[in-house]
């Protein structure tokens, strides 16, 4: 693919700095370790929780606080239909309080995410998750109580109280679902079962956190190592092929030797929606996952329906690039689809680097944005937990709670690696959106919806890898380059797609009445495999049981949110480098600073993407395509001689 011409473009780096980015083995002024104990990493690369809580006593002191604006709910219950002002302060309240509570687990987690086996953290995380249900049960009466009020009285209130009408999107948004609201004693016996309709979930995790048992395999240094869930995506992707294959045998065996119970958690997962399906009046579970966003049913659909009608020319393409690079004259397995199809091009990245290189690749989106991206990734910030230590999680996130007051946190493992900047940038999207967000809307709106949640993170990845691709000269690299453009859209669209699909299939089925057993996952999952990678695909023993470890599936229809965020994510990146600064700025002030504050496919298409139509996902499709073409092409005259 020819890379269109951009309008204000970023200036380029410095020949001797992008020598530096490219070529393996350059300085690090840190080597990541793992195993090094948490005292070992410099402060400045860690983030400081004590921005959320000075110290220990203040963090009791609003644990001690928040039993009391529990109780303060009481008095409201019973009298929001007495007078605006009644409404408002409640509404506040409930914000409020949401707000206390997010920020002492925000507080909880940090604690906890970088040392998982600190008893006291362990301790301080449980205490606050506690309070979850409580807050859920004190507040479970205020929608439904707000729902028996006739509309003329809350228009009257509105009217009447330049307060309240913060909450018209609210309250208009709120009414527009009352059919599927319960009473509040209903709605009380909802909060109640929370807990124990999510107990197949708390199984699940503790399944694959602790009691899962995997095999051994060799590695490709020779020794032996135990598989898990995190050392499993890492060996899918080794250089060498017999490690791939250990893994992938080894992992799906292990799976299906647990398949019976794995399915059996999902069906009373599904159960549980179901229920609260037909107790809320909702057509289908899809519908109830979409209607708090106000999206149609027919948006996934046409989503899958897009993606089906084009794996001919993308997906089944691909697979046939692959077969071609790696020299494979059968059917391509899943041994053979996570390695690089450019392995010998790495980029060795140090944290510095990452940031100079990050300030460069989305100087597009301007300096107001640049500056909140310098102050966040100045090492003694104290904004980024920058470099994995001995038991801290494993992955990478950003916690918006604090971002309205001070700033978000971000959690890294940062490797020096190309995927570890791409990360980064991914999660800086995420917390600058939460900054915009919180600091532009009123509390009731400074979240941003599931639906639009990765759309800010993947245009910031699109940023960085286009600029890259604008930079690489090296053949080695581009391919190198366009290999990972690939594998985002074949990861985060393409087989999320497929995970859509089947999780639509699987809740299709079990509203019919039928248990989710695993010989109809199974089955199911295979002809899905079968369809999307296409006739020159084979799968291999029991890796019909993939679908056994996609914690998505965990999440109520979530994986869509991962198609359509890149898809848009895609979009809006070509039109910033394309269209410069005004389309940077219409992403900025709808998108970014839009919050909740409208509905989610409105604020996108404020910004420029239009998801009411398949347009968007096409380009996307035709962006897959091209690269395919790209790197088959660049490939071919580089070593297909």
């Amino acid at each position: 693919m020819t890379t269109p011409a951009r309008q204000h473009r970023a200036r380029r780096l410095p020949a001797l700095v992008l020598l530096t980015l490219l070529i393996a083995g350059g300085a690090a002024a840190f080597d990541p370790d793992p195993n090094m104990p948490r005292e070992e990493i410099p402060e400045d690369y860690r983030w400081n929780h004590r921005h959320l809580f000075a110290t220990e006593e203040a963090f009791e002191a609003a644990f001690e606080a928040f039993g009391t604006d529990l109780e303060a709910f009481a008095a409201y219950e019973g009298h929001l239909a007495d007078d605006a002002g009644t409404l408002f302060r409640c509404l506040e309240k409930v914000q409020e309080t949401r707000t206390a509570l997010r920020r002492m687990n925000s507080y909880a987690s940090l604690l906890l995410d970088v040392d998982q086996a600190d008893a006291d953290a362990q301790t301080r995380s449980g205490r606050v998750n506690a309070l979850y249900p409580a807050f859920r049960q004190a507040i479970a009466f205020v929608e439904p109580e707000i729902l028996q009020i006739d509309d003329a009285t809350v228009a009257r209130f509105l009217e009447a109280s330049d307060d309240l009408k913060v909450y018209d999107y609210y309250l208009t948004d709120l009414l527009r679902q009352k059919l599927h609201t319960l009473s509040p004693a209903e709605e009380n016996i909802m909060a109640l079962a929370g807990p124990s309709r999510g107990g197949y979930r708390n199984v699940f995790f503790a399944l694959f956190g602790a009691d899962m048992r995997f095999p051994d395999i060799i590695d490709d240094t020779g020794a032996e190592v135990t598989l898990s869930l995190p050392g499993f995506v890492g060996y899918r992707a080794s250089p060498a092929y017999s490690v791939r294959r250990q893994a992938a045998r080894g992992f799906f065996g292990a799976l299906k030797a647990n398949e019976n119970v794995l399915s059996g958690l999902l069906d009373g997962h599904v159960r549980g929606h179901v229920m609260s399906v037909e107790a809320r009046g909702y057509d289908s579970c899809l519908e109830a996952s979409l209607d708090p966003d106000a999206i149609s049913p027919e948006a996934y659909r046409m989503l899958i329906r897009t993606i089906n009608e084009n794996l001919g020319r993308t997906l089944h393409k691909y697979v046939d690039l692959r077969r071609k690079v790696l020299g494979i004259d059968g059917p391509l397995t899943f041994s053979n689809l996570y390695n690089s199809m450019a392995a010998d091009a790495e980029m060795h990245i140090t944290y510095d680097e990452a940031r100079d290189l990050l300030m460069e690749a989305l100087k597009p989106l301007g300096d107001e944005y640049l500056g909140y991206l310098a102050e966040g990734l100045a090492p003694g910030a104290g904004w980024v937990d920058i470099y994995p230590n001995q038991g801290k999680q494993g992955g990478a996130y950003s916690n918006g709670v604090n971002a309205r007051d001070r700033h978000p946190y971000i959690k890294m493992n940062f490797d020096n690696s190309l995927d570890a900047t791409s990360t980064l940038a991914h999660e800086f999207g995420h917390a600058i959106h939460s900054i915009y967000a919180r600091r532009t809307q009123p509390p009731v709106y400074g979240d941003y919806t599931t639906f639009l949640a990765e759309i800010a993170s993947t245009c910031n990845e699109e940023l960085l890898l286009s600029h890259l691709l604008d930079e690489a000269e090296n053949v080695d690299t581009r391919l190198m380059l366009l290999n990972v453009r690939l594998e985002n859209i074949r990861l985060s669209i393409m087989r999320q797609t497929l995970f859509a699909e089947f999780e639509l299939r699987f809740h299709e089925y079990a509203e019919e009445g039928n248990p989710l057993t695993a010989e109809y996952l199974n089955g199911l999952y295979t002809d899905l495999i079968r369809k999307y990678y296409g006739p020159n695909f084979e799968m291999e023993e029991f890796e019909e049981c993939e679908w056994a470890f996609v914690s998505q599936f965990w999440r109520n229809f979530y994986v869509f949110t991962y198609a359509t965020g890149m898809t848009s994510g895609i979009s809006l990146a070509t039109q910033i480098q394309e269209k410069g600064d005004d389309a940077a700025e219409r992403y900025i002030d709808n998108l970014l600073k839009g919050g909740a504050s409208a509905p989610p496919l409105e604020i996108l298409s404020r910004a420029g993407v239009n998801l009411e139509t398949p347009a968007p996902i096409i380009d996307m499709l035709d962006l897959f395509e091209e690269t395919v073409e790209e790197f088959d092409r660049v490939w071919t005259e580089a070593y297909g001689g």
